[in-house]
Order: structure tokens, then sequence, then C-alpha cells
């Protein structure tokens, strides 16, 4: 990188220096390279570095995407109880935290978070998606007696502001809602950004 800007210096100097004004011919001021025209070179050509390094290190902060599963056992939440993700599968960037399962958005943009629940006959999960604890999508599973295991899913797409938390939790309908482990299949939690605004 060093080398190019040196060539680049050597080149705007050489070009730059009129020799013709030892044979005493008319000099062409516009062709000098003044000291004032190096400075800000020299400031015009840190700004694009200084830009090239920012864009590079936001280009690295959207890489955002995680995936959790709940642990490998039947878990029954109570009423408003925020639903524990706490296998971790995927957590690019590092903004999904299995302790507490929540996640906060590093930028604003447009995210899609998707979450899937899975429950046994006679049980019930009644989940809501909540950003900064409002209420923005909510995911229903009544079984009857002989209804046998059912997973089921739900996709949104929602515009996230920097910093807003992100999270799963049981609504205030049913007091046991039943989330199933059964043949290496549990409820999970998904989210990814899909473009900054």
């Amino acid at each position: 990188m060093f080398l190019v800007v040196y060539l680049l210096f050597g080149l705007v100097f050489v070009n730059g220096v009129n020799t013709k004004s030892i044979q005493n011919e008319t000099v062409d001021e516009s062709k000098f390279v003044t000291f004032d025209m190096l400075n800000n070179w020299k400031r015009n050509m840190t700004d694009y570095i200084t830009h090239m390094v920012e864009q590079n290190s936001i280009k690295e902060t959207k890489k955002v995407f995680f995936h959790a599963k709940m642990s490998a056992t039947d878990t029954t939440y109570n009423k408003n109880s925020i639903v524990k993700f706490g296998t971790l599968l995927f957590n690019e960037g590092n903004h999904f935290n299995p302790g507490d399962s929540v996640f906060v958005s590093p930028i604003s943009g447009v995210y899609l978070f998707s979450w899937t629940t899975q429950t046994y006959s006679g049980k019930s999960v009644n989940t809501e998606l909540r950003v900064d604890n409002i209420i923005k999508e909510t995911l229903h599973a009544d079984l009857g007696s002989a209804a046998g295991r059912l997973s089921v899913t739900r996709v949104v797409i929602l515009k996230i502001d920097s910093n807003d938390h992100v999270w799963i939790q049981t609504s205030d309908v049913f007091s046991e809602n039943f989330f199933e482990y059964a043949y290496n299949t549990q409820s999970s939690f998904t989210g990814v950004l899909l473009f900054s605004i």
C-alpha cells in the first residue's frame, strides 16, 4: 500500500516540476508542486484510507446470524416467562446471549426472526416475539388430547433499531406452556440481519 503511495507521489512530483525555467523560458506556475498541494493530497489520502477502514469495519459488523435451541428435555414455562434457548448452534457477531436468550441488535436494519415450538397431545404453548417488551408477533399451539406431537413455526420480518432487545416469551394465556423434546427435535429461535438501514 505504501509503495503505491510513494509511486503516486513520485509521479505527481516529476510531472509537476517545470525544468524549462532553467532555460529562461516562461514558467507555467500551475505545474509547480507546493507544500499546500502536498498537504491537501496527504489529507485526502488519509481521509480515503480512514473511510476504507471504517467501511470494512461496518461490513464486519453486518455479519449477524444466530440459531439456538432449547435444552434436550421437556420443559414447562409459566405465563410471561422468557423462553430459554441455551443450546447455541450459530452466533455470528456474538449478539445473542444464550444465558438470558436475548438478542441485542448491533445496527439498525431489517431482520428476519423465526421460532419453532414443539408440544404434545393435550398441551398448549403460546409464545410472543418481543422487541423491547413490545409484542410484535405471536405463535399459538393448543392441541387436543389425541393430536400427537406438533411443531409450529412463525417467520417475521421486522425493522429493528440499533441496541433493541429481542426475545421469545410465553403469553399471559396459559400457566403451563409445555415444550416437548422428542427424537432429537426441540424448540428453536433464529435471527438474521437481511440488510442495514
